[in-house]
């Protein structure tokens, strides 16, 4: 995931957070977030804890990994305040806990960005960062605003598995004509 998620050290993965959230939220032009930095800890030691791939974390796909960081991001929300209607149009502003996954999915989105997919012997690195139009994003936040680990992992890591495919197409498997000629 790019070096930034899933280190031996929880420190690091903690720190990598931490400087996003900063770096995202100065951007935007916000001076001031409350953080709570017990709940950030909470989320990089849980998503690494039973981690909900059969095979475990070593062998799951960088997909499958935001999606878990992502569930635990927006279900923990460290991120206590919200963010400005000034700052991200009305429609995010109404939405409850949208800084978080606001912040969750920005992140993820760069996480994604420059990792790599092991495919039997061959490697593959995801060139190209996600993109989504501003009402794509909407939707998005909107939908994403009330995950957690327990209900929503695995169709959150099949979605980003889906948006990274539209700007990495060389990086999918084989489309097939029917969908019925996956089953059997």
């Amino acid at each position: 995931m790019n070096n930034i998620l899933y280190n031996s050290d929880h420190l690091f993965d903690t720190a990598s957070v931490l400087a996003f959230i900063n770096d995202f939220t100065v951007g935007l032009g916000i001076d001031h977030v409350q953080i709570n930095t017990w709940a950030i800890e909470a989320v990089v030691k849980g998503m690494k804890f039973d981690f909900p791939h059969i095979d475990g974390l070593e062998k799951a796909s960088p997909f499958k990994k935001a999606a878990n960081f992502l569930c635990y991001f927006v279900a923990e929300a460290p991120i206590r305040d919200s963010f400005p209607q000034d700052k991200i149009g009305l429609r995010l502003s109404k939405l409850p806990n949208h800084q978080n996954a606001i912040v969750g999915f920005m992140f993820i989105c760069k996480a994604l960005h420059g990792a790599t997919l092991q495919r039997k012997n061959q490697v593959i690195s995801l060139k190209n960062p996600i993109k989504v139009s501003r009402h794509s994003l909407e939707d998005i936040v909107d939908a994403l605003t009330t995950i957690s680990p327990q209900t929503s992992f695995k169709l959150v890591s099949v979605f980003l598995e889906q948006l990274v495919y539209k700007t990495n197409p060389d990086c999918q498997y084989q489309y097939v004509e029917d969908a019925a000629e996956c089953i059997g």
